[in-house]
């Protein structure tokens, strides 16, 4: 089998070649996916159609309604993470830093704030991992995870409270933008690294209206739901009925990863202070 780099690198190359119309003998077929064990067909919502196949890459058929830069989000995100489950690999919707070799990765509802905690923690000894997608290689004997390909996305008002550098729009007329943050040696970076690092913690986001950030942690029957809702593209092992590895993989993760609740409030004049607890608080874990 190849190994996780090879299959990221090799599987989402884009190839010259026709996108069929349809495919025959789906898993699941619904308006913008079709759904095989082997292969997909998805349309992003501006028509622009992607057909991947195993150990063939991608073919993309540009819409004319659409842009290059939704090409690009979709390429990066969902594509992306239905290539993963079909090769083996579970994807989590999560930003993530590094700390002492080690990854700690944040998992929420969309707009709870992970990617500007995770940017906000690279101004105190944490190292930037992974934006929206953190892809998990489990093995028998570890749990590993590689970053993202794509490039930070912050909310405009993000940049200010992050000290991170906005670059363009994520595409015309967005409200995000692309960043780029402070690494820990004084530098600056755009792309992930592409080592894999041991992953043993994964943190759920949580508001509250007042007081000091809480990190407890997360045990017993509390795990599964927030493991369920932290995978990304969750639907598609269900519909693939790959329920042996699924279960595993579940069984797996929760075992291995020892899980906490951050509860914090996102006042922002808070917000500089809040980060520092919240970077003591896992710094200790």
């Amino acid at each position: 089998m190849m190994d996780f780099p090879a299959i990221i690198r090799d599987e989402m190359r884009v190839e010259n070649r026709p996108v069929p119309d349809r495919l025959d003998d789906c898993c699941m077929d619904i308006p913008l996916l079709q759904l095989r064990r082997d292969s997909f067909l998805f349309t992003t919502p501006r028509g622009t159609r992607f057909h991947y196949a195993i150990g063939q890459g991608l073919a993309v058929e540009q819409s004319a309604k659409g842009s290059a830069e939704e090409t690009d989000l979709f390429y990066h995100g969902s594509v992306y993470g239905v290539v993963a489950w079909l090769n083996g690999l579970v994807p989590l919707h999560a930003s993530s830093v590094v700390k002492n070799g080690r990854v700690i990765a944040f998992t929420a509802e969309s707009g709870e704030g992970k990617s500007t905690l995770a940017a906000a923690l690279t101004q105190h000894g944490f190292e930037h991992r992974s934006d929206d997608v953190l892809l998990l290689e489990i093995s028998g004997e570890s749990i590993r995870a590689w970053p993202d390909r794509d490039r930070i996305k912050l909310c405009d008002d993000a940049f200010c409270l992050t000290g991170a550098r906005k670059l363009g729009a994520i595409e015309p007329g967005a409200e995000k933008f692309f960043a780029q943050v402070h690494m820990v040696n004084g530098e600056t970076r755009s792309g992930p690294e592409q080592a894999p690092l041991p992953f043993r913690d994964l943190v759920v986001l949580a508001s509250k209206q007042h007081g000091d950030p809480e990190l407890v942690p997360c045990t017993g029957a509390q795990k599964l739901p927030q493991l369920l809702n932290a995978m990304y593209r969750i639907e598609i092992p269900i519909w693939l009925k790959d329920e042996a590895r699924y279960r595993n993989n579940l069984a797996r993760l929760g075992t291995d990863l020892t899980m906490w609740t951050l509860t914090r409030q996102r006042d922002r004049s808070h917000f500089a202070d809040d980060v520092a607890s919240n970077a003591r608080h896992l710094d200790a874990i």
